[in-house]
């Protein structure tokens, strides 16, 4: 089979992962630059580092190599088409999933993920600071990595309705329940907001929210098709959902399952928050816990979970990442990104 009929899986941390094909030695893309700073997590350090997650947390199973692709017919003559397809999608899932999640595992507490998040501030201030040889610009990149690390701290949240929180009109709202023993840790770029979730103090699922500039000049079909699917397989399931009373559809979205159990779903969240999203499930948690989707409702009328996604929130977010509560700048930022 020649190299050119693999499709690419993963455009992560500089390196392009080739469907069913050994990596390629020239990485000079210049749409690799943008991805680095796209991913969910940094990898390990070392191998250490992996083999004290693996003693804490379970070693996970060696994945199988990526598979070529095969070539699938349906229908008999005239009629006969014949498609490329993935003859492993929940292994090649599994790839894209690992490379997203990196140094995070599920059942890590607050305090370990928190620590794991000042890893990758650790890790990005070495190369700021191996970058310049400026004084002022390095007391500036120290005076950033006291920043972003405490930061941190200042956006752990417990849903409890006591907490009088903001987030039920939010792109997550419909990702939590109050007063359920959840919480939240979360962080930002200009590009990208990374929601962690627990329950009973345990990590279970991770949250990636694109803004609309992470890709520009792409709408959310082309980044399903050029990212997503690169990331995580061809083929993802297509699924919507819909209101069991009114049958009404509320939402499409495709999900991957993989080999590890992990499930992970793209969300088109860009009409009302200016974001594409991607959530990433533990399977076992999930299943003890149910699917959290924007489709509950109270005694007969939308909550404000499900008219968040389809319109008319509070809540936007500017080109830092910074939450907006102002309906009026909210408009006018919705307004400028349609343009």
């Amino acid at each position: 089979m020649k190299r050119s009929t693999c499709a690419p899986l993963v455009f992560l941390l500089g390196m392009s992962l080739q469907f069913g094909c050994k990596p390629p030695e020239n990485t000079d893309d210049p749409d690799l630059s943008n991805e680095e700073s796209l991913v969910g997590s940094r990898e390990y350090s070392d191998y250490d580092e992996e083999g004290a997650l693996d003693e804490s947390y379970g070693k996970r199973e060696e994945l199988p190599p990526l598979a070529d692709p095969v070539e699938k017919c349906t229908g008999k003559g005239k009629n006969k088409e014949c498609k490329m397809v993935d003859p492993q999608p929940e292994v090649t899932a599994a790839y894209g999933a690992r490379k997203l999640i990196g140094r995070f595992r599920w059942g890590m507490d607050v305090r370990t993920v928190m620590g794991q998040l000042e890893k990758d501030i650790e890790d990005e201030y070495a190369e700021l600071q191996a970058k310049t040889k400026d004084p002022n610009e390095q007391d500036r990149n120290r005076e950033w990595k006291r920043e972003q690390i405490a930061e941190i701290a200042k956006n752990h949240v417990r849903f409890e309705e006591a907490a009088h929180h903001r987030w039920g009109v939010s792109l997550i709202a419909h990702e939590f329940v109050d007063n359920e023993g959840e919480e939240m840790v979360w962080v930002k770029s200009p590009t990208l907001k990374k929601f962690f979730f627990f329950k009973d103090g345990e990590l279970y699922k991770i949250v990636y929210a694109y803004g609309l500039q992470s890709w520009e000049g792409m709408d959310y079909k082309q980044v399903l098709d050029q990212k997503f699917k690169k990331w995580f397989g061809a083929s993802p399931e297509s699924k919507m959902i819909v209101d069991e009373e009114t049958q009404i559809k509320l939402a499409d979205y495709v999900q991957w399952n993989t080999a590890d159990n992990d499930r992970v779903r793209a969300f088109d969240m860009s009409a009302v928050h200016g974001a594409y999203v991607i959530s990433v499930v533990d399977g076992d948690a999930e299943e003890r816990y149910g699917e959290r989707l924007p489709t509950r409702k109270d005694d007969g009328e939308f909550t404000d979970s499900v008219s968040d996604v389809l319109g008319g929130s509070d809540i936007c977010y500017d080109e830092e990442g910074n939450m907006i509560e102002d309906a009026d700048r909210c408009n006018e930022l919705r307004g400028e990104l349609e343009e």
